[in-house]
């Protein structure tokens, strides 16, 4: 069970990091949007807690 919670929280840094490339990459003039960016950081972090309390073993 530990180790499948710390592969989630893996694949919520890799979501993280994909919404925040897109956001970035798809920019306008103006820069990125607020709201994606925001959730992309969300769910990064929310990865990387995940990861830092079910170490793998």
């Amino acid at each position: 069970m530990r180790q499948t919670l710390y592969y989630v929280g893996r694949l919520g840094q890799l979501l993280g990091m994909w919404l925040l490339l897109v956001d970035v990459v798809t920019a306008g003039p103006m820069g990125p949007q607020p709201q994606p960016f925001a959730v992309g950081v969300a769910i990064f972090v929310a990865g990387w807690g995940l990861t830092k309390v079910f170490k793998a073993s």
